[in-house]
């Protein structure tokens, strides 16, 4: 703006020793102060109007982010607890087994001794028993994960032992604890839009369930051999709303900034201002983006990484880094040349850009190293992304100019945030792990964890 300024000026001086013709004739037309400020007022309204749709569009994108980056921590709690309710109906059967291979309750079964049958079945409270079709002890619960263990005589049921897991609330948070999850995140058992034990009924609308006057993103899934129950995972429609908030506010700010500088310019230059508008997005665009790979920029994942700890430590959840660092790069460029090492970084963000998830962040972090900032997981998983992630590099071919194929290898440090108070202690043990895999050989991955825990 300041060296802008200056050629104005410079213009209009040759004019003004003319005559100033140009300004003279505006003194023909009414160009009153009124009418000059309707014509920056109109300009300005012009103006906003990309900024306005800009604004909206960034925050609809931030909205749909959190929305998806909830549905794939509740995906995921969902699937925990089915799984865990596999183990729990198998634990049954498996006790029901094992009291119907013990003699001695066998015995008591074919002499129909139903007093010994009792006492050794108030051992195991979740087992119903039955003789002759009559339940001779335990009680089968209303809504329940049932494994029926027949005991045969000669070819004859003569009983059945019946192991059962209750469906209610109470397993529905015992199955949340046994699963990554959110601080506020609910997992809820229910059945013909009921919670399943209460009278408490629900409506799902387009993912959305209110609750005692909270409203909740919700997903569902069946429970095999549930009874027609399902398991439903929520997380407050707030927990998702703060998570929104900081980054509308960069939005509000950008836009609130973007709009004073257009006033600033509307009122010395006017005309320029409807060019400099459509450059708006492509520069917002250069200054994010590394022009080479694709990826975000250093200065980008930075602010990301802010961010996403300030969210983890707000309302929870998992972060993990992954650190890359191409294997030998300087060699690649002494031998080849630096256009074919340009060619292998840009590849290589392309295999990063097939690979992550939509909810990650990917970035080129500086020369050689990369970077992904994993969210809502935990090391194992971050650790399962740079194994594929080094294996699709490795598995790439980089053809040169003379016809021959380059395979190019890559090391990866992970690391996650677990116990750590600081995002630079996170990116400090994810540069010891990427250290350790070069140590170790390169083309390999290893993580580090907090506490003094080794490299894996």
């Amino acid at each position: 703006m300041a060296c802008m300024a200056p050629a104005a000026a410079s213009v209009a001086t040759p004019l003004e020793e003319h005559g100033s013709t140009p300004w003279r004739r505006r003194a023909h037309f009414p160009a009153t102060r009124k009418s000059g400020l309707y014509l920056l007022g109109g300009l300005l309204v012009l103006a906003a109007i990309p900024i306005v749709a800009t604004v909206r569009i960034l925050d609809q994108n931030a909205i749909r982010n959190a929305r998806a980056r909830a549905d794939a921590v509740l995906r995921s709690e969902l699937e925990a607890g089915v799984s865990r309710l596999g183990q729990l109906g198998d634990d049954a059967a498996i006790q029901a087994a094992d009291l119907v291979r013990s003699q001695a309750v066998a015995q008591k079964f074919i002499v129909g001794d139903t007093v010994a049958i009792k006492r050794l079945a108030h051992k195991h409270p979740n087992l119903v028993v039955k003789l002759d079709g009559r339940t001779i002890a335990g009680s089968r619960p209303r809504v329940a994960l049932t494994r029926t263990v027949w005991l045969t005589v000669n070819g004859k049921r003569v009983g059945s032992v019946l192991g059962t897991v209750a469906l209610d609330q109470r397993l529905g948070a015992r199955l949340l604890r046994a699963a990554p999850h959110g601080r506020d995140d609910r997992l809820l058992v229910v059945r013909n839009g009921a919670l399943v034990g209460t009278k408490t009924r629900f409506t799902l609308e387009r993912a959305s369930v209110e609750l005692h006057g909270t409203r909740y993103r919700a997903l569902f899934t069946a429970i095999p051999n549930g009874q027609g129950a399902r398991l439903l995972a929520l997380r407050p429609q707030k927990v998702i709303d703060a998570e929104v908030r900081p980054y509308q506010h960069r939005i509000v700010y950008a836009a609130i900034g973007s709009f004073a500088m257009l006033l600033l310019v509307s009122l010395m230059f006017g005309r320029p201002i409807l060019s400099a508008l459509s450059d708006f997005r492509r520069v917002a665009s250069q200054a994010a983006t590394d022009a080479l790979t694709g990826l975000a920029n250093r200065r980008s994942f930075d602010e990301e990484l802010a961010l996403e700890w300030r969210r983890a430590d707000h309302i929870g959840g998992s972060v993990s880094l992954i650190l890359a660092d191409i294997d030998d790069f300087k060699r690649i460029n002494d031998t080849f040349g630096h256009q074919v090492g340009d060619t292998v970084l840009a590849k290589l963000g392309a295999v990063f850009s097939a690979n992550v998830r939509q909810v990650d962040f990917a970035a080129r972090y500086g020369g050689e190293e990369f970077a992904v900032l994993v969210r809502e997981n935990d090391l194992a998983g971050a650790r399962a992304l740079a194994q594929r992630l080094r294996k699709d590099l490795a598995n790439t071919p980089f053809e040169l100019p003379d016809g021959t194929e380059l395979r190019v290898t890559a090391s990866f440090g992970v690391a996650a945030k677990e116990e750590l108070h600081r995002a630079e202690e996170l990116i400090a043990f994810a540069d010891h792990a990427l250290y350790e895999a070069k140590r170790r050989g390169k083309n390999r991955v290893s993580t580090q964890r907090p506490r003094g825990s080794k490299a894996a």
